[in-house]
């Protein structure tokens, strides 16, 4: 075995059961090594910041995770075998740009790529997102559509009620900014970006790939400055979540959305209605950036393709598809 994997193999049958003991004596029998060896592996798991307690004639028990975004720590908090299609990096420059030349090399519907840093994060309107080191979770899901392409429209709709309800796991109360912006506390912690790949002559889609970035342990002087009174942590929000855990959890509700369940194939409206009642932007006074223009008006609803219906002072009513929607009292909008 080589000596890279072993630290690996040892993390699997340790997570297995984190309560049971297991000797030196059953490890190197079940990982074919010596029992030094899985002394001299144990050590170096400690190193990585794994907290493995060893009691005499008990053996070794898993005892903590540290804070991280590997492979190995996510195959914690994973179904047995999701892990073989999550790559996960060091830094990559976008993990949407990523994940999108996997899908066109064929990756398989479900692939998450994963990162601890980007160096060129993106969200809507070609504006970056902050992505440092160490502070959160950045993510893109590759989905393969089998349904009407009308329903892409929700994708990140899913996508943004998928990490909505992961947060309030932890005791949050995510609110959402359409079309693609998780706020807690009236300051963003989430950004979701959706790029479609497929064949511009034929005009098909084969692909989606569903950016998710989560602000998870920053503080304050963390973020650049100018987003200081606009961006959030969960850290600062009062949740202490394991960005490996955190991570697997989204890709499981993610994977239960449009994997087992296949939402987008079922009717629109159960979804509407979550949306517009997590909805932070529905009931407010709202502006309006177009190519052609800017107006305001007020959030009055989602329309079944989950864009914003708006009304303006004359009573008349729009449905807004694409652009900016500012929500007054949201993200420094006064």
């Amino acid at each position: 075995m080589a000596k890279r994997e072993l630290p690996a193999r040892l993390l699997e049958l340790l997570g297995k059961d984190r309560e049971q003991y297991h000797s030196g004596e059953e490890l190197s029998a079940q990982l074919g090594v010596t029992r030094t060896a899985v002394w001299k592996a144990m050590g170096r798991l400690r190193e990585q910041g794994y907290r493995i307690d060893s009691v005499t004639r008990r053996g070794y028990r898993l005892a903590g995770l540290p804070d991280g975004l590997t492979a190995e720590l996510l195959a914690q908090y994973l179904p047995a075998g999701r892990g073989k299609t999550i790559f996960c990096y060091g830094e990559l420059d976008s993990t949407n740009i990523r994940c999108q030349q996997m899908a066109l090399e064929g990756a398989a519907t479900g692939t998450v790529v994963v990162a601890d840093r980007q160096t060129r994060g993106s969200g809507r309107l070609g504006r970056s997102f902050a992505s440092p080191g160490g502070c959160g979770v950045y993510l893109s899901y590759l989905f393969r559509p089998e349904c009407p392409p009308a329903a892409l429209s929700l994708l990140t709709s899913y996508a943004g009620l998928a990490v909505c309800e992961v947060l309030e796991q932890y005791g949050l109360s995510p609110r959402i900014k359409w079309p693609n912006d998780i706020i807690i506390d009236r300051r963003k912690v989430c950004g979701i970006l959706t790029k479609l790949t497929g064949d511009a002559e034929s005009g098909t889609i084969n692909g989606a790939v569903i950016g998710i970035g989560i602000n998870v342990t920053q503080q304050q002087q963390d973020f650049p400055e100018e987003l200081r009174d606009k961006a959030i942590s969960l850290r600062e929000a009062g949740a202490e979540v394991p960005r490996a855990a955190l991570a697997a959890a989204v890709i499981d509700r993610l994977d239960e959305c449009f994997l087992r369940q296949q939402l987008l194939s079922r009717p629109a409206a159960p979804v509407i209605e979550q949306l517009t009642r997590r909805s932070c932007t529905v009931g407010s006074r709202v502006e309006v950036i177009t190519p052609t223009g800017q107006y305001e008006a007020e959030a009055v609803g989602i329309a079944p393709d989950a864009g914003l219906i708006v009304q303006l002072p004359d009573g008349t009513r729009r449905t807004v598809s694409s652009g900016e929607v500012s929500v007054r009292g949201l993200l420094g909008y006064t």
